[in-house]
């Protein structure tokens, strides 16, 4: 009886050697998922989402603004997803977005960052594709030379608006609308 208690004692033992995950077993606890949503900030833009179950990267392309300049947008950020109550699953998205600029305008350099908060909804209950949307609160900044008509942003409703030798700064509230897949 002494006999039989020892192997279990020794195999919980911290000495004992411990088992190395396989492959499909790594694949079961990523997060790894793709998004495509409209936006009014960002009219048509995609996401892919991919870490461990809780925090993720997030690389993103969108179309810029439909103005004259209208061109390919890159973002790059992180995120968090919540646990999913029923059909439902928040997740909340920091990401920083490089805007195009041709220089006719005399902006050098322009940055959109946004904090996304938002809530998926399963078609099917336990499903791979779910109904997305949300707020969006954007900051738009812009380094210019001394031309201060930059568009970005500007027929928004405006939270902040201000510009100075430099710089022009832009807040405002948005939103997001699309699938997650």
């Amino acid at each position: 009886m002494l006999a039989a208690a020892r192997p279990a004692r020794e195999a919980a033992s911290p000495s004992a050697p411990k088992k190395r995950p396989d492959l499909a077993t790594i694949w079961n606890h990523t997060y790894l998922h793709g998004e495509a949503w409209l936006s009014e900030s960002l009219p048509v833009g995609g996401t892919v989402k991919i870490g461990v179950p809780r925090v993720y990267l997030v690389l993103g392309a969108a179309i810029g603004p439909l103005d004259r300049r209208a061109g390919a947008v890159w973002g790059l950020g992180l995120g968090t997803a919540g646990r999913a109550r029923g059909r439902f699953t928040p997740s909340l998205d920091a990401v920083a977005w490089f805007l195009s600029s041709d220089g006719d305008d005399g902006i050098r350099q322009a940055r959109l960052l946004q904090l996304r908060p938002l809530l998926a909804w399963q078609f099917k209950r336990d499903g791979q594709v779910s109904l997305l949307a949300g707020p969006t609160f954007n900051l738009a900044t812009a380094n210019h030379n001394g031309n201060r008509q930059w568009s970005f942003g500007q027929d928004r409703w405006l939270w902040l608006n201000t510009a100075d030798d430099q710089s022009i700064i832009r807040l405002w509230p948005g939103v997001q609308v699309g699938l997650r897949f």
